[in-house]
Parts: C-alpha cells; structure tokens; sequence
C-alpha cells in the first residue's frame, strides 16, 4: 500500500513540474528583460520650457515572448516627466508584451515647475516595470534652472535693465517674435548676463542696446535655449540681433565682451518692418549705428554680420563658421574694422560656399532695377581667409574705382587674387596674400597665431601699429611689431 501512495506522490510531483515547466515556455521571465540604460539624464532645462525628447530602450533577451505586467510612471515629481510607450502616451501600461529577441521604446519629456533657486536643481522621477511580480526601474532626472523669461516683450520708453541674477530666455511669442526695443527706449544687458533664445526668436533694435562686459570673465553670451550636447554648436536655433530702420531714429547698437552662437543672423544691421520699398533704405541719416568691440559671433546659419547700409565700426573681433557670406555688406554704408579676424572653413553643420566677405553698394529688385549707395570701407590689420580659391567678392554696380565704391585695405591678410584687390579697392598696403595665417587651433576657435618651430604664422609681428590690446586683454606689441587679426601672441 505504501509502495503505491508513494508512486502516486512521485507522479503528481511530476505532473507538477510538468506543467511548471508548460506554463513558463509561453513567456520569458524578469531576466530576460533589459535596459538600455538605468537612469536617463536631462541637461539643463529652463523651467517652465519643455525639454526636447528623449528615449530609452526595453530589451527582450529571450528567445521566448516578453510579457510585462506594468509600466507605471511613478510621479515623484508631479506631472513634471511625460512619458510614451510605443508611440502611445500615458502614466500607467499593461500587459505590454515584446516579441523574442525585440524591443520597445519609453520616450521620455519633461518640462521643470519654477522654483525660488537660483542655481541649477534636480528634479527625479522613476518608470516602474513589473514582470513575474517583480519591479525593476529606471531612474529619471533632469537638472532645471530658473530664468527671467521674456515672452513677445516690448521695452517701448526708458531704460530697462537685464541683472545677471538669473539667464534670460527669449520667447516668441503672439505678433513680436521675442523681444522689441522701441524707437526712443533702451535695453542696458548687465556684464555676466547669459541670454538664451527658444526656436525662431529674436531681439530687434529700434532705440538703442548697451551689452558690454569688462572681462571675459563677466562676458555677455547670447546663444540658443537648447542646452542638450546633440545642439551644441548647431546654428539656425534663433533668429538674431536685429537693428531696423525706422523713420523716427537710428538704432545704436554697443558690444563689448560678448559671445553670439548659434543663430541665423549674428548681427544685422539695417532691416525694416516699418519701410516697404528700397528707397527708404537710401540716405545716411537714419542709418543704423552699431558697434562691436571684443566679441566673437560665431555658428551662424547665414551671416554672422550683415550690414544693410549700415554704419558699423568693429575691433578685435572674431567671426567665423556661417553658411553664407561671413560678413555681407550691401547697398553701400560706412564699416570701419581693426584688428579682426575672419575666417571660414565651414564645420559640421554648415558648408562653406560663399565668399568670407562680400561688398556691394547697391541692391537689384524683381524688376532688375538697381539703387545704388556710397560704400566706404576700411580694414586694417585684418585677417580674411577661408578654405575657398577666393575669399572677397566685390560687386560694385557702377565698375571699378569708382567714387561710390571706396574701400582701403592696409596690413592684412587676404584670400584674393592681388589684381582684382587693385581693381576695387583705393588704398592697399603692406598686404599678404593667399597665405595660411597658420592659427594654433582655428576648429576650436583658437585663432592665436602659431610660434611652433616649422608652423610659424605669417601674422606675427606684420604690422608697425595697432591697438594697444587684443580681444583678450593681451598688451600689444609684444615687441616693437604689432601682430595681424584679433589675437596676439602672448
């Protein structure tokens, strides 16, 4: 009797695991599921502005089908993280199942609530999963930074005042993409400022914009709002500084110690909203009046200067990476240059295909009609170089040495042919052509010369004047010479 009990017990212990083991080959268990990564990190992100989004991946390592009980964000923070499984939005998934050896997307967003900090902050969050009755998670944070926003904003009177407390983000926003400084008002930006932009938004000039900075350790920085390593450097994020002509009075414009990254336009001068045809543009008086000392423009999508008859005067300033003309100054106006540095291989976002610089003294319409203004410009110790055969493109409507067509170049270093430099230029002197300026570093935006034995730069103590620093603060001359561009040689 105890012989069959005992056969009895041994065959439903093995019926038991029998049906164990069936009831397992219909899905993988918690072990085969796997992560792309345990905790998905945002950089910073502006309160109250949503961060791009980002994802990460569920693995099925099994050769069998992956069923997951839940997926739960936890809403640690509030409503603050957003996710997105498999294209469908939600806080709570079941019965989520991924196919053997496949796997599913969780996309996450999150846009930060303001808080009374004013240093970066972290805020966490976590996305459950439960298979088998067992949780695993992936961690959530992202680092959120209070600001100053700015949403479709015009300063119309007085003074208004930006402090370096907090950056200031730029929205567009309704009819005024970003912020107006009107006829007769002044915006005052505060050394140390940082000012980010959000999509297509801009700052226009009517009055006058004071952005100066002592140092470079107090420097202005104007720069996209997208603060992800995938945008760093990547132009077209915003629109631009944009002076305008108006009826009433001639925008001013002052920088001193400032960096502009990133945008469409870096500076333009001598756009309109109010005047619709070309020959308001005409005539000197109500050009507008900007000047750049100290600064460095740079990852334009066009042009990091453009002057629209304009009156522009720049020193120790460097531009470099656009996908147009550098600098484009057109339908004449008065641009005085000392000691710059411009320069244009390219990077990888734009391809360069334009010449660093065009001057032009007239504007052709729809109907092929020219209207022609004075340009007068002059270069000194300046550098224009490019990876192009030729770096300089003159469009003078009237021919070539013509009274409306002055330009005057002395002691620099230029990417042209010597013959068409004659043809269209007043003065030359003390010129280098067609030579690389050799600069220690130019894809890192180091563009001192270079001292190594065997890569000399030819700039080096070219020219018998200048000013007496460099962008940096460097004392010239470091001999009796005086070195070409915006950089001397320490």
């Amino acid at each position: 009797m105890r012989f069959i009990i005992t056969v009895c017990l041994l065959c439903c212990f093995a019926l038991l695991v029998v049906c164990h083991v069936g009831c397992r080959k219909d899905g993988a268990g918690a072990a085969g599921m796997q992560f792309s990564t345990d905790t998905l990190t945002f950089d910073t992100v502006f309160t109250s502005l949503g961060s791009t989004t980002r994802y990460f991946k569920v693995y099925n390592r099994s050769s069998r089908a992956l069923r997951i009980e839940e997926i739960r964000l936890m809403r640690l923070v509030g409503n603050q993280f957003r996710i997105n499984v498999d294209g469908v939005q939600g806080d709570v998934f079941t019965n989520v199942e991924i196919p053997p050896r496949d796997s599913l997307y969780v996309f996450v967003e999150v846009t930060v609530n303001p808080t009374s900090a004013a240093t970066p902050f972290v805020i966490i969050d976590d996305v459950s999963f439960v298979t088998d009755g067992q949780q695993r998670t992936v961690h959530l944070q992202a680092f959120g930074q209070n600001a100053h926003f700015h949403y479709g904003e015009e300063i119309k009177s007085g003074t208004a005042v930006w402090s370096n407390d907090l950056p200031h983000v730029i929205v567009a926003k309704d009819t005024i993409p970003g912020v107006y400084v009107r006829c007769g008002a002044a915006l005052h930006i505060q050394p140390g400022c940082k000012i980010f932009f959000a999509g297509n938004s801009a700052l226009f000039i009517e009055g006058t914009l004071h952005a100066v900075a002592n140092t470079w350790s107090d420097s202005i920085v104007f720069q996209g709002a997208r603060l992800e390593p995938y945008y760093n450097d990547k132009p077209g994020q915003w629109f631009g500084i944009v002076f305008l002509r108006n009826s009433a009075c001639a925008p001013q414009g002052l920088f001193d110690h400032c960096v502009i990254d990133e945008s469409k336009y870096g500076i333009y001068a001598g756009g309109s909203v109010e005047f619709t045809n070309i020959q308001q543009f005409q005539g000197a008086s109500l050009r507008p009046q900007v000047t750049v000392r100290n600064t460095i423009v740079k990852n334009t999508q066009f042009n990091a200067l453009q002057g629209f008859n304009a009156l522009i005067d720049a020193e120790n300033t460097i531009l470099y990476a656009a996908g147009d003309n550098l600098v484009k100054l057109w339908l004449g106006g008065e641009y005085t240059f000392r000691n710059c540095t411009f320069f244009n291989t390219g990077s990888r976002y734009v391809n360069h295909q334009k010449e660093v610089l065009l001057l032009n003294n007239a504007v052709v319409d729809n109907n092929q009609t020219a209207y022609p203004q004075p340009l007068k410009t002059t270069f000194e110790n300046c550098v224009i170089y490019g990876s192009l055969q030729n770096e300089i493109l003159f469009a003078n409507i009237n021919g070539v040495n013509t009274s409306d067509f002055d330009n005057n170049f002395s002691h620099c270093l230029l990417k042209t042919r010597s013959d068409t430099l004659a043809l269209y230029s007043n003065k030359s002197q003390q010129l280098l052509f067609n030579t690389d300026p050799r600069f220690k570093s130019p894809e890192k935006g180091n563009f001192t010369p270079s001292d190594s034995i065997g890569y000399v730069s030819p700039l080096i103590d070219a020219s018998p004047s200048g000013l007496p620093f460099d962008i940096y603060g460097t004392p010239r001359p470091r001999r009796n010479q005086y070195d070409i561009g915006a950089v001397e040689l320490p």
